[in-house]
């Protein structure tokens, strides 16, 4: 018979203490290895799992003058200190380098240095930081690496060697358009790039990445030209496109999702001028997309001018998303009917020919979009589904006007089914999150608006 003091966990093999010690959180795991002499040489072999949201922080007050951010990032230099091993992962969200810089400069050279494998740093965007994470680039276990408000310069991207680099994100970080191309020749493995207001770049050119499945862009009104060649894996380019920029996308034979094509020209501020060259758009048409989503201001007859020539950049269209940049208390006022334009069109060869299915979606009462639906429905000879959503969509009687409305338009499609619904509650945008959709505008994702 065993004695109640005997230390089973001697017992067990380190392989396995390694691997219980993996699946805890950060602050469990600490705790935890006090428990034996295994278990805390287990830990410092254990790759370490760094979450600052799994981190114990000091309660305001309990420290005199140390701020609680101030407080994480002391724990967080402690953490990896203390711990000899690489490191699987590396999260913060909510530990801000205000007055850190040097430390979190050295945060990313000690993650190099122990082969990190997975670094996400999430910041609120008035944290201005800047910290040069040029190290990380060279870190060759590196598979995601997501960076906020940090700085990458040409002589650091032009050392980029970060062959199992999977998915790479830059949100409001400053990078030249140099840099950028060198980071994508040093990524080769790289299958996710999302850019998200990114400082720095007039121009963004994705070339020869040939591993590339997703690419998003969220810019600024500044921005000029995306171009995307040769990516033979590319399947889906999102974000909030606007059309002021020329957008060319060649070698890319698998790109099946588009969107948001943003076609109004954004609201601008006082002082603020229109950029130039507002309708430079698409280049050449895009076959191969069969799913498109666009923001336009239905109220507006110059632009739905531009959705009509939009839609003919993508002639194989089986799927059509449009969300309305209406004000949400102007659509009735500014209304411009579109319909004398409409009905002198000549046929759109993706609705007479392939759309099967149309989600249009606004907050409000929106005539032009269901003056626009009405368009849809009488030319789309295959369409199988037109869903339309709206927070009127909770007044039955308005559901029942608009009902009326859309079946006095001669449907092309004896199958086409419509259906209204109640507005989503969006979910935040992770890349996670759209890969595991088949159509990633219809899974309640905040992509427009990321």
């Amino acid at each position: 018979p065993r004695n109640a003091s005997d230390d089973r966990i001697n017992e067990l093999p380190e392989v396995l203490l390694s691997d219980i010690l993996s699946r805890l959180g950060t602050a469990e795991a600490a705790r935890t290895v006090v428990l034996s002499t295994r278990l805390r040489d287990a830990w410092l072999a254990t790759p370490l799992r760094l979450d600052d949201l799994e981190l114990p922080v000091p309660a305001r007050g309990k420290v005199p003058s140390i701020e609680p951010w101030t407080a994480r990032a002391d724990v967080v230099t402690r953490a990896l200190d203390s711990h000899p091993g690489p490191v699987a992962l590396f999260r913060l969200s909510r530990t801000s380098f205000r007055g850190r810089v040097p430390a979190a400069e050295a945060w990313f050279r000690q993650l190099a240095a122990k082969r990190a494998r997975e670094v996400s740093l999430c910041f609120s965007p008035e944290w201005c930081h800047d910290a040069l994470a040029d190290p990380l680039l060279g870190c060759p276990t590196l598979r995601v690496l997501a960076l906020g408000k940090c700085h990458l310069s040409d002589a650091g991207a032009s050392a980029a060697a970060a062959a199992a680099l999977t998915e790479l994100t830059l949100s409001e970080t400053c990078i030249s358009e140099a840099a950028l191309q060198s980071v994508l020749s040093g990524c080769p493995a790289l299958r996710s790039l999302v850019l998200k207001h990114v400082h720095g770049l007039q121009r963004i050119r994705v070339s020869s990445c040939r591993s590339l499945i997703l690419l998003g862009v969220w810019h600024y009104k500044q921005l000029d030209e995306i171009t995307v060649e040769d990516a033979p894996c590319l399947e889906r380019l999102l974000g909030n496109m606007r059309l002021n920029a020329a957008i060319t996308v060649t070698g890319a034979p698998k790109l099946t999702a588009f969107g948001y094509a943003v076609v109004s020209i954004p609201h601008l501020f006082h002082g603020e001028r229109a950029p130039q060259g507002v309708n430079k758009g698409l280049r050449a048409p895009i076959h191969s997309v069969k799913i498109l989503a666009i923001s336009v201001k239905f109220s507006s007859k110059k632009d739905m001018e531009k959705v009509m020539s939009l839609l003919e950049s993508f002639p194989c269209l089986e799927t059509l998303h449009f969300q309305s940049s209406d004000y949400r208390s102007g659509a009735d006022k500014d209304y411009t009917t579109v319909s004398d334009y409409i009905q002198k069109r000549y046929p759109i060869r993706c609705v007479a020919r392939y759309l099967k299915s149309i989600i249009l979606e606004c907050e409000q009462h929106n005539p032009g979009m269901l003056e626009f639906a009405c368009f849809l429905l009488a030319r789309a000879h295959v369409l199988q589904f037109m869903r339309i959503q709206s927070e009127m969509c909770d007044v039955p009687k308005w559901v029942t006007e608009q009902q009326n409305l859309l079946s006095q338009s001669n449907m092309a499609s004896l199958e086409a089914e419509v259906v209204f619904e109640g507005m989503k509650q969006r979910k935040d945008f992770t890349i996670e999150g759209v890969n595991a959709l088949a159509d990633p505008f219809d899974g309640g994702i905040n992509i427009l608006g990321h």
